[in-house]
């Protein structure tokens, strides 16, 4: 019979054998360790787009954001504004432009380009836009085109029972996007006049309106890209995920 000690390394190694089927390993080799993740994240794409239900990462398209609401320190009496439960389709078509791993200073930054986003959700509003007061709550629809995530993540090595493994500490998104359209539903407590003349001027504004709401996608974003990271490559020690050449 076994003991807990042989069951906890079985299953730790189950897990690490379950990761590694659709985990490229990749040298920690500086000249070629960029292309390998690249390689690696394709692999990885079909895993990601229908979710790792066994590492509850969820599934990228669609994948949903709970809550986005303003960041911390940002001017809340100015911006009041909070979607929920929002459904973004199309990011499995995503193309990755850039990838770059730091080894000795342990950073990831990658460039990754959308197509097409679509949103779908419900927001609940009370700001001042432009000299335009915009109150109330109901469901949007958005689309985004040619959306670029430009991310930059610290890694530290943590040590669990002896072994080394990788946690993704911190992240950094800027987002960027051509061109976008967007509706909302249930403004001025459905006055269809004031909400078709709302929705035309977010329209005639748009730079203003993205300017406005970055803040809430990078945020949002960059939960999610940390959050799946981490669940991604927790359980894979650093020597298996990087061995040394």
């Amino acid at each position: 019979m076994k003991d807990k000690d042989d069951n906890v390394f079985y299953t730790e190694n189950l897990v690490s054998e379950m990761h590694t089927e659709y985990i490229q390993v990749c040298k920690r080799d500086q000249d070629t360790v960029n292309e390998c993740v690249r390689d690696s994240i394709e692999k990885l794409r079909p895993k990601l787009v229908e979710g790792i239900p066994e590492l509850n990462v969820p599934s990228l398209d669609p994948f949903y954001i709970h809550e986005i609401a303003p960041p911390v320190g940002s001017n809340s009496r100015a911006f009041q504004a909070v979607g929920k439960d929002i459904k973004v389709s199309g990011a499995g078509n995503f193309s990755l432009k850039h990838v770059e791993v730091d080894l000795e200073n342990l950073t990831f930054r990658a460039r990754v380009r959308f197509p097409r986003l679509h949103f779908e959700g419900k927001y609940k509003v009370d700001i001042q836009f432009l000299l335009l007061p915009i109150r109330g709550e109901g469901t949007l629809v958005a689309d985004a085109i040619k959306c670029n995530v430009d991310a930059f993540m610290k890694i530290k090595i943590v040590e669990r029972d002896g072994v080394e493994y990788i946690e993704f500490t911190s992240i950094d998104t800027d987002i960027t996007i051509r061109d976008y359209k967007i509706k909302l539903q249930g403004l001025f407590n459905g006055d269809k006049a004031l909400e078709d003349a709302t929705n035309m001027a977010l329209i005639e504004n748009k730079a203003e309106l993205l300017k406005a709401a970055k803040p809430f996608a990078e945020k949002g974003v960059s939960t999610f890209i940390l959050d799946a990271a981490n669940k991604v490559t927790k359980d894979i020690p650093y020597d298996e995920l990087f061995p040394k050449p």
